[in-house]
């Protein structure tokens, strides 16, 4: 039987949830990345409460299993610190799942979200410089505390943010994603504290 995509690697990155499916199950935890979400559901987490309604349904969909946090451009720093207390927990290396939500634009997606209805079949997102900066973000910040075993995926994510780093809020305020929500909403997603969001704890037994 084939390895699963991204096995070997200790930090791991995929989009959207076909591709958590790929390389989470066997992980620890996941970051889901998502800086400009894309529904007014989605909006008000920004600086709100993270655990309404948009991200719930979110996160029933990824593996089961792994602890889930929220990542964006301003808490790579308390990612990258949990991930070393859950591999001085653990005593061993701690897996994790970075992934990018990007944008989304099925037909009557925003009116299920609004009614707390996910699909069945989780149509696959296009591609958001945003989601993909963040990303890379994390993975950086990893780096720093020396977890840097990292897929070609989390590695070229990780480049595309260190290259463009001084240019990150000037890129993301220019986005397409950013464009449709308008400025109020990007400067909030932009102003996100570092503080540490969990969405789901791990589901393992010890």
């Amino acid at each position: 039987m084939a390895a699963r995509t991204q096995q070997r690697y200790q930090v791991r990155f995929a989009w959207g949830i076909g591709g958590a499916a790929r390389i989470a199950p066997d992980t620890h935890l996941i970051v889901w990345i998502d800086v400009l979400p894309a529904t007014a559901a989605a909006k008000a987490t920004v600086h709100g409460d993270r655990t309404q309604r948009a991200l719930r349904a979110v996160t029933a969909q990824l593996p089961d299993g792994p602890e889930v946090v929220l990542g964006h451009l301003g808490n790579a720093r308390a990612i990258a610190e949990r991930v070393t207390r859950l591999q001085a927990e653990r005593g061993d290396r701690c897996v994790v799942a970075i992934v990018a939500a990007g944008r989304h634009h099925a037909p009557g997606d925003d009116a299920a979200e609004a009614a707390g209805e996910t699909a069945d079949v989780p149509d696959a997102p296009d591609f958001a410089v945003e989601d993909l900066l963040a990303a890379g973000a994390v993975v950086d910040a990893l780096a720093e505390v020396g977890i840097d075993h990292t897929s070609p995926e989390a590695a070229a994510a990780c480049a595309a943010y260190t290259g463009l780093r001084r240019a990150v809020r000037h890129l993301v305020s220019a986005s397409e994603a950013a464009a449709a929500l308008g400025p109020e909403a990007v400067h909030a997603a932009l102003a996100a504290g570092g503080e540490l969001v969990t969405l789901r704890e791990s589901t393992r037994r010890a």
